[in-house]
């Protein structure tokens, strides 16, 4: 397993290139534990540097004539800015990565107004350590964070977090696959660097991006910056064995290439 680097244009660029990546170059295992325990994947990792996030359409192309859906849509993209950027969770989900992003992006914006653009702090980070223990369903954790100003009183953010969801035997255990999104103001204005633990490469990919890059415009925007370059880095971005038809019908390459492997 090596890591690979690539550049890519836009971010329709970046997942092609990966998917096509993936699929020729990809290790090939089985998952012992997990959502998806007892299928394959084939799994690489990857250093993307993508020039022109911002391109639209934001969703991957299929070609013209082509029977394989887009695994996202301009909507589905909308949509998910709103679930990075509020911190409402639905019945059904474990973890919202907006639940950090929102207590966040409006600190990395108000702290480039306030200090300049020379500075390293605007680091926007997903998760917290135990959440390793969420795995685990005999481990009991949870807690009240409050955040508050030390003069007045006033509390600024709070909320409560525990592993309730892993003690449902209906529930999956699972913790957040985006970890953190890093930011810099240069040249090319307002650029972040994204941090996946672990990643759906067909799925999760190009919708994730997405979001990702609205809320990005919606930053630049507020600092009063351009809107800059996106790096993405991921140790396992994988492609599970259910979709590597699809994968490879948008490849235009036939199974062939999986023989042997």
């Amino acid at each position: 397993m090596k890591f690979h680097f690539l550049e890519a244009t836009d971010l329709n660029d970046a997942w092609f290139q990966a998917v096509s990546l993936a699929m020729t170059k990809g290790r090939r295992y089985t998952i012992t534990k997990g959502s998806n325990e007892g299928i394959d994947r084939l799994e690489i990792a990857v250093d993307i540097n993508i020039l022109y996030p911002g391109s639209r359409p934001l969703h991957p192309i299929m070609p013209e004539g082509s029977n394989v859906p887009p695994p996202t849509t301009e909507e589905d993209i909308n949509e998910y800015l709103e679930y990075l950027m509020t911190g409402e969770k639905k019945e059904n989900e474990h973890y919202t990565y907006g639940e950090d992003l929102s207590w966040l992006h409006e600190w990395v914006i108000n702290h480039y107004q306030k200090y300049g653009h020379g500075n390293n702090h605007g680091f926007m980070t997903v998760g917290r350590p135990e959440t390793v223990y969420f795995y685990d369903r005999n481990i009991g954790y949870e807690e009240t964070i409050t955040v508050f100003n030390s003069l007045t009183g006033e509390i600024i953010r709070q909320k409560h977090i525990s592993n309730e969801w892993n003690k449902n035997p209906g529930n999956k255990p699972s913790s957040q696959c985006l970890r953190g999104i890093d930011t810099w103001i240069d040249e090319d204005g307002f650029n972040v660097s994204v941090i996946f633990r672990s990643w759906d490469l067909w799925g999760g990919f190009p919708v994730n991006l997405g979001g990702i890059q609205l809320l990005k415009e919606y930053m630049a925007s507020e600092i009063g910056v351009k809107d800059g370059i996106m790096h993405v880095s991921c140790s396992k971005l994988h492609i599970y064995e259910h979709t590597w038809l699809v994968a490879l019908m948008r490849l235009r390459k036939d199974i062939s290439i999986l023989k042997g492997r």
